[in-house]
């Protein structure tokens, strides 16, 4: 694609947090309609890169361009950006109903337009949710309910769609299903999406590029080029060191 700006442009990022550096002169661009797996150890300040991302974070110096927008005129970007955080925890007696949710995204007091119904309506067949509709959240398994939450989270027509651990909690064989569903919706929605993932399998499958994150950027490219043996033991140890055989 002919794009000028990048998705999103991040130079010398710094952040501290209660006088601990967590994130020190991190730059990378992620190209419109890429998808970006951020990997790295725990406490790498993979998640903090996120809300920063999100201005829920303040940064300690640096600059970030989301399309082409300063991140100090965040007011414009916030319309093109959705988030999926790692954990949604619903109350068990809480009585929203899935369709509930939903209508929590319109301006309207009553009911959701004719317009916003048919969106919700698109967004829950592409996730092969809509028989989950009259039901309530606190009663979707985990996959369920990440599936609406990723419908819900496309409601506006973000253009850059943030996943912390999409797959987080969800069984093995569940976890192929929603990175499968997440490439086809990352292509019919046109999204740019970033997301960080331990799943380095998913990761060689889905990304286009891979960050690998220890409070630096330590290696940034194609999955395939930079997720090598000796990069893996560098930022997580032995233990890894035999994922890459065959490929």
């Amino acid at each position: 694609m002919n794009h000028t700006e990048p998705a999103l442009k991040i130079d010398n990022l710094s952040v501290e947090l209660d006088g601990h550096t967590i994130l020190k002169d991190i730059s990378f661009t992620t190209d419109v309609g890429s998808v970006t797996a951020v990997i790295g150890p725990n406490g790498a300040g993979k998640s903090v890169l996120l809300k920063c991302i999100l201005k829920l974070l303040p940064k300690k110096s640096g600059e970030i361009e989301i399309m082409g927008i300063n991140h100090n005129n965040y007011q414009r970007i916030a319309p093109m950006i959705s988030y999926i955080p790692q954990k949604i925890n619903v109350d068990r007696l809480f009585p929203l109903t899935v369709s509930g949710l939903f209508s929590l995204k319109s301006p309207r007091p009553i009911s959701m337009s004719g317009v916003e119904k048919q969106r919700m309506y698109d967004l829950l067949e592409k996730t092969n949710t809509t028989h989950l509709i009259n039901k309530r959240l606190s009663l979707l398994s985990g996959g369920q309910l990440q599936r609406i939450i990723l419908a819900y989270s496309l409601m506006d027509n973000p253009k850059i769609l943030l996943l912390d651990e999409p797959a987080a909690g969800i069984d093995v064989e569940g976890q192929d299903t929603i990175y499968s569903l997440l490439s086809r919706i990352q292509k019919e929605e046109k999204l740019t999406m970033m997301l960080i993932s331990h799943e380095l399998q998913i990761v060689m499958n889905y990304a286009t590029q891979v960050l690998c994150l220890n409070k630096k950027l330590m290696c940034a490219g194609a999955p395939s080029k930079v997720l090598t043996n000796e990069t893996l033991q560098h930022m997580y140890g032995a233990e890894v060191g035999h994922f890459l055989h065959g490929h």
